[in-house]
């Protein structure tokens, strides 16, 4: 009987692209070691993560098809890669108090990113009139 995994682990390289905006959103990042940047659309920077954090979770607990912002190495990284039918399974089997607060934390981050890039592409427009 063969077992599904429940993640891969893969080393990424200093500047390697780990996912671009608009990539489906069918995978999760556990950061096992080294930094990873997150980007908004236009290229804002919006977080340096490091061991124990998790990313492209916005999309998956969202419903978004597709990634709204991009993750690259800024070191080399040793990555969880988590399928979404797993991280489903465990927000499905996690208490509904629990269910509804990491959705309202996650919605609240994606509305704080894209208010985070909209004030800084104003802010570039600012600067480029002087």
């Amino acid at each position: 009987m063969k077992v599904k995994k429940n993640f891969d682990t893969k080393i990424f390289k200093k500047s390697e692209v780990i996912f671009k905006t608009n990539d489906p959103t069918d995978t999760l990042y556990l950061v096992q070691s080294g930094k990873v940047a997150i980007h908004a659309r236009e290229g804002l920077k919006l977080a340096t993560l490091e061991a124990g954090e998790m990313f492209g979770e916005l999309g998956f607990l969202t419903g978004d098809l597709k990634r709204t912002a991009s993750a690259i190495a800024e070191t080399e990284c040793v990555i969880n890669v988590i399928f979404a039918d797993v991280m489903q399974q465990k927000v499905d089997d996690a208490d509904p108090v629990l269910r509804a607060l990491i959705r309202s934390l996650t919605i609240r981050l994606a509305e704080a990113n894209e208010l985070s890039e909209k004030y800084w592409l104003e802010l570039d427009i600012y600067k480029n009139l002087t």
